[in-house]
């Protein structure tokens, strides 16, 4: 309500007029429900930005002081999204939605406090020694909203662009781009405008719409942590792999050689964080480092090492070659989803084929395979029919009906039945992207068109095989483990890899792949890639 009381003592008509009553107001915040509370910040930054009459040096620590408020929250949130960030649930796209509007209106109000500052007559001394953190804090909160439109698949907005180069641009001009500051209290890393902005365009650049949620964010923070081996000029270095220009906002671009150089344009890459990364990773695959807390401790070993080899192909100088030319289709596939499921529809090597094995061992196998491997009708599983766009060697495009696909999450798994074949391929979910119409259109990779269910049966590691136990003991009882064998692009098993549950895989372990008379002796030798239900290894015959 307008109050002539506050118009007298010069003070802006709204509740939070200065940092006192801001803070009396915020420690109202409902208790334990971190959605309501993080929504009415967002409701407060709204009024905040755009109540007239507030001078620069109220409105900015007011509008820091909620955004310090809501950052517990966010993050509290943003994990409970990226447990379940499925993009056809109700209850995700509600939290998706709070999280967005949150940082798109913390952007647009750290926006007013440049505004303000930039048209103020008279410079505030208190302002102008904080607008390097209020610049850094501008592009974070831009980033993440671009970020959270990531993690959904949608098109990067272009007020995302013009934000971000417009407070770029402010930061250069008044001559603290590089001017190195804490973007908030207790954080340990130095950051820069024109680092965070970097930041901002090498997660772009990273192939987003091939990871998952999960996986964008730990690019987001290796990103972050890298950010001081990233490169940023103002004339083209053999060391600088992609471009911007700050004249006409617009996502970031890989340099080609007849590109012509402008004085707007500016040239940044990874060149000496991609060496750092590979150490990195050479510590992860030799397990020196189990317990890598950088990244975020909520995150695995194997997850973090699977997106740092990524950001290592993505970030480096050879960019990966375009997918195999696509064409148009009009068709359906049945689509099945999960480890469990896919590996009692694909093609088996029956039990009853397997040589030297118990009646016992035999009897456990088929409790643990839950089924009747001969009989697919009495299989229970539910299948969704999408609708197929194109098709590659190795890829198909699709559409998913508004009622299916609640589940999909880049990196997860699927079954493939085409028409009226009886054989159910292997793919995984490589590519999403949200159309302007909320239609979601996906990728799928195929990984074998003749995968195999197969057993496997324990030998053990190295030179302490199973066998010799049994052999000296007489008493031992092997286990049994069921994989999804994936021969190679050329169909071919000499170079095949395996699917297993997730947690199987453990480096050297050697195994008897039964197939009958061919069974063979194989050895996990890699972690070739994971999700959330399997590990896909790397294996040696033997």
């Amino acid at each position: 309500m307008f109050s002539l009381h506050n118009v007298f003592e010069g003070k802006p008509d709204h509740p939070m007029y200065d940092l006192t009553e801001a803070r009396r107001l915020l420690a109202g915040l409902p208790k334990g429900d971190a959605f309501k509370a993080l929504d009415e910040i967002t409701s407060w930054l709204t009024s905040v930005k755009d109540t007239p009459g507030f001078r620069p040096e109220i409105r900015t620590p007011i509008i820091m002081l909620l955004d310090e408020t809501g950052l517990p929250l966010h993050a509290e949130l943003l994990q409970l999204y990226l447990g379940e960030p499925h993009l056809q649930d109700f209850k995700g796209m509600h939290l998706w939605q709070g999280l967005h509007d949150f940082k798109k209106t913390l952007a647009e109000a750290y926006a007013v406090c440049v505004h303000d500052y930039q048209h103020a007559e008279k410079k505030p001394l208190s302002l102008k020694e904080i607008m390097p953190i209020i610049c850094v804090r501008l592009l974070r909160s831009i980033a993440e909203q671009m970020k959270l439109e990531l993690m959904h698949y949608l098109d990067v907005e272009q007020s995302v662009w013009d934000q971000l180069y417009h407070c770029y641009s402010f930061s250069e001009t008044n001559q603290f781009a590089d001017t190195m500051v804490f973007a908030y209290p207790r954080q340990a890393i130095h950051i820069s405008p024109q680092r965070e902005l970097v930041r901002a365009m090498m997660l772009y650049l990273s192939s987003p719409d091939t990871l998952s949620p999960d996986q964008i964010e730990v690019s987001f923070r290796v990103a972050g942590r890298m950010s001081s081996l990233f490169d940023f000029k103002e004339a083209p270095d053999p060391d600088c792999f992609f471009c911007i220009d700050l004249s006409k906002p617009g996502a970031p671009k890989r340099l080609d050689s007849g590109l012509l150089s402008t004085p707007s344009m500016r040239f940044f890459g990874a060149a000496k964080a991609v060496p750092k990364i590979a150490g990195i990773i050479n510590q992860l695959e030799q397990g020196l480092i189990q317990q890598e807390q950088r990244f975020g401790t909520e995150f695995t070993p194997d997850g973090k090492l699977t997106v740092l080899k990524h950001l290592q192909l993505y970030w480096g100088k050879n960019h990966p070659p375009p997918p195999h030319e696509r064409r148009g289709i009009n068709s359906a596939i049945s689509v099945v989803h999960g480890f469990g499921t896919i590996s009692k529809l694909v093609t088996h090597i029956d039990i009853g084929d397997a040589v030297n094995v118990s009646e016992k061992d035999a009897a456990v196998m088929k409790e643990k395979s839950k089924i009747d491997l001969a009989a697919e009708d009495e299989i229970d599983y539910t299948t969704e029919t999408w609708a197929v766009l194109d098709l590659s060697v190795d890829g198909i495009g699709c559409t998913i009906p508004k009622n299916a696909g609640a589940w999909v999450v880049i990196g997860d798994l699927c079954g493939i039945k085409a028409g009226n074949s009886p054989l159910w391929w292997v793919g995984l979910i490589r590519r999403l992207h949200t159309d302007h119409n909320g239609t979601v259109h996906v990728g799928i990779e195929i990984l074998a068109k003749k995968p195999l269910s197969v057993w496997l049966r324990s030998l053990g590691k190295g030179a302490e095989r199973v066998s010799n136990w049994e052999s000296s003991s007489g008493s031992f009882e092997y286990d049994y483990m069921s994989v999804i064998l994936l021969p190679d692009a050329s169909n071919s098993y000499a170079n095949a890899t395996l699917l297993m549950e997730t947690g199987s895989y453990e480096p050297g372990n050697i195994y008897q792949m039964m197939m009958g008379e061919k069974s063979r002796d194989i050895q996990l030798t890699g972690l070739f890639a994971e999700g959330k239900d399997y590990e896909q290894v790397s294996i040696k015959w033997l």
